[in-house]
């Protein structure tokens, strides 16, 4: 099972890198330290790999790793002008590179590895292991497509973008293949394209790689990096409970990495912690530099109950910094090139950020009434005119977004609804939803997090973030009111892509429940070991059983779930496990592979998307007419589905063949959802035996391909 897999590394290391490299070169320039270097890189690089995108028709070249090269060149020269420009403002009576030089000694001590600093990166390194061992064994071979009708847009799209050259969101939203199309976020395809063309992989493998890329590097990378700015203090079961989080808890990355299939939505997602922290600085919710006592509790204990020694009790007296400092240049460039790559990754990881800008700006005006009131009636007064203006003016902005076409139909699409609020709840709670299981250990620990990172002031936008999480969740999956539209139609109004959200805020919540309910068992398991067995245990050797206890019990009731659901989620689309009838098996790939041959350079593949036809492209090398489901197809194509039986005798039909350049047709008897009313559809493209005109070239176990003969023969 792992032989295939070796072959599989080196598109998953280029993968890794361009979403690393660039940003690192990035970071530097700017003068990051330390992890954050690390922690900021994928934000950074896809704002680097979404500008080389529009470097492409600038330049006229094609779209490769020359365009990323410039790309990274173009944005590390601004960076260290900017940077330059701001130390030459801010102190124009000392010569610029004295400054730096000043600032490179101050902050080189932030470049030793610290203690903590190594269990981040042993936090990470456990994330991308538990990623891995999920893909490999939920895809189980790095061939395989995912069993998905939209998987086959986003393949022929990648494929669009090879052939092509050309990156854009237009070309890429052009690839669906209806008659209207409009711009889609093109950044996956572009990485895809990119990893399969420098690995000389098809893209179902070099999908498979950006997609363990995004879920084992990015999002751990990210996640992490966020984790260490809120918790500075975190002991070593807080930082190896985060991995475990990233790496099991399964609404992320694997329902994204499954479902639809969402591979925009996950690669904007993956690398957004980082831009939330960012935005929080800017809000000044979070500081720029962590703080000694942004995790102590107003009584003296830290966040996750770690024991400060004399050095570190001082320093939380002394409120002194604990971690490198990022300067607002940093901060404001990392979150402006980082929101266009989310953007270009796609749009609702933008208006997911939107979640957070709204709670600051909540807790912003509760601290300035607060403070107005100090002042007098008179500030207060002033104060709550200023806040009404603004908020009405924000008010005014959200309703203007109707005005924009593009978004209001997005807003305007609704998924039913599929039950109650009550059972949503339930799910949300649980980190789950009515695809995947309930997560009850994790759900716990999130609650228990909750509950206990309330009573610290400075991680409320934390809990109150998560709150709201649940709360999007519930409204979108059990109400299809008025308000579920306006807060989740940024989503599609869709559950899964909100439920995705939820560990953004989950995931630290769950470690720190995690180190809390170790604590408490590992007293209880001690107190037991002396009262009842005589036996004095050691607090290490007690909290090392507690850990011990909290891995076996919950995998033992709750076999189906653990760090083996990111798995089962995935196998579910892989292999279609709920009995779904496959688009492409493995007799399937090989014919397609020998069609590559079987028909003149320059033709087309035509065959129904329900039969995966659409994946054909992907081994014969030869575009296919009908790349996705469609409701408004291009003419000819809307002739040929409807009547391409009647090729060698309808004129207008044969025409319609020679101008799609069709030379192969495949259909398949084992088709996907044959119950899905779509399928009338493409009644010209079923029962093709007998048919004049056509000759069979290749076989499957339930399909067959034929060469399109002339249709004046």
């Amino acid at each position: 099972m792992l032989s295939p897999w070796l072959s599989f590394l080196v598109p998953a290391f280029i993968a890794a890198v361009l979403l690393i490299l660039p940003g690192l070169v990035v970071n530097l320039c700017l003068g990051a330290t330390g992890f954050d270097v690390l922690g900021l890189a994928p934000l950074s690089s896809l704002g680097v790999l979404a500008i080389g995108t529009l470097l492409v028709p600038t330049v006229q070249s094609r779209w490769g790793l020359g365009a990323v090269a410039l790309a990274t060149v173009a944005v590390a020269v601004l960076a260290i002008v900017g940077r330059l420009a701001v130390i030459w403002l801010s102190t124009r009576q000392r010569p610029i590179w004295s400054v730096v030089r000043d600032q490179e000694r101050a902050q080189s001590r932030w470049w030793k590895l610290r203690r903590r600093t190594l269990w981040w990166f042993a936090a990470a390194a456990f994330a991308a292991a538990l990623v891995g061992a999920n893909f490999v064994l939920g895809v189980r071979d790095p061939g395989l497509p995912s069993q998905t009708v939209d998987a086959g847009f986003h393949y022929n799209a990648a494929l669009s973008v090879i052939w092509s050259g050309l990156p854009d969101g237009g070309h890429v939203g052009a690839a669906s293949g209806a008659a209207v199309t409009a711009w889609y976020p093109p950044l996956w395809h572009d990485l895809t394209a990119l990893v399969s063309q420098t690995a000389g992989v098809n893209v179902a493998v070099g999908a498979n790689a950006v997609g363990w890329a995004i879920g084992g590097v990015v999002w751990p990378l990210s996640m992490v990096w966020l984790c260490s700015r809120i918790l500075p203090h975190a002991r070593v079961i807080t930082t190896l409970a985060i991995g475990l989080c990233c790496g099991a808890i399964g609404l992320f990355p694997y329902l994204l990495l499954s479902f639809g299939v969402l591979w925009p939505n996950v690669l904007s997602l993956a690398a957004m912690p980082a831009a939330i922290a960012l935005g929080l600085m800017i809000l000044r919710l979070m500081p720029r530099r962590p703080q000694a006592d942004d995790d102590i509790f107003p009584s003296g204990r830290s966040a996750d109950g770690a024991t400060l020694d004399a050095a570190e009790l001082a320093a939380v007296g002394r409120k002194d910094p604990v971690g490198p400092e990022l300067s607002w240049w940093t901060i404001v460039y990392v979150l402006f090139i980082g929101s266009i790559g989310l953007f270009f990754a796609h749009p609702g990881a933008v208006f997911a950020l939107g979640i957070w800008a709204g709670i600051g700006a909540i807790m912003l005006s509760v601290r300035l009434v607060q403070w107005a009131r100090r002042q007098g009636r008179r500030q207060l007064r002033r104060s709550l005119l200023g806040l009404a203006g603004g908020w009405a003016v924000a008010l005014g902005l959200w309703f203007a977004m109707d005005l924009v076409p593009a978004l209001k139909s997005v807003r305007d699409f609704n998924w039913p609804e599929f039950e109650t609020m009550n059972q949503a709840m339930g799910e949300a709670v649980t980190l789950s939803t009515n695809i995947t299981h309930a997560h009850w250990a994790f759900g716990v620990a999130a609650i228990w997090g909750f509950l206990r990172l309330m009573k610290l002031p400075r991680l409320r936008w934390l809990v109150f973030s998560h709150a709201f999480l649940l709360f999007l969740y519930m409204l979108d999956a059990g109400s299809g009111s008025w308000l579920s539209r306006q807060l989740t139609g940024f989503w599609y109004n869709d559950p899964q892509r909100v439920a995705a959200l939820i560990p953004l805020t989950a995931v630290p919540l769950a470690a720190v429940g995690i180190t809390a309910a170790a604590d408490t068992l590992g007293r209880f398991i001690g107190r037991m070991s002396a009262e009842v067995w005589g036996r004095v245990l050691s607090p290490r050797r007690a909290l090392g059983a507690a850990c011990v206890l909290m891995a076996v019990v919950p995998a033992v009731i709750y076999p189906n779930q653990g760090i083996g659901e990111g798995a089962g989620i995935l196998q579910d689309r892989y292999t279609n496990l709920h009995g779904f009838n496959h688009l492409v098996t493995a007799d399937e790939q090989e014919m397609f592979t020998k069609l590559g041959k079987q028909i003149p350079a320059g033709t087309t593949v035509l065959g129904s998307p329900f039969t995966g036809a659409q994946f054909s492209s992907i081994w014969s090398g030869h575009p296919v007419v009908i790349p996705h489901i469609t409701s408004n197809p291009k003419p000819d194509v809307a002739l040929v589905q409807r009547q391409f039986k009647e090729f060698t005798t309808n004129p207008e039909v044969c025409a319609a063949v020679k101008r799609l350049k069709i030379g192969a047709v495949v259909e398949d008897y084992d088709t996907f959802w044959p119950t899905d009313s779509r399928q009338k559809n493409y009644l010209g493209l079923v029962d093709l035996v007998g048919t004049p005109g056509l000759t069979p070239i290749g076989y499957g176990e339930s399909s067959v391909a034929y060469r399109v003969g002339d249709c004046h023969a």
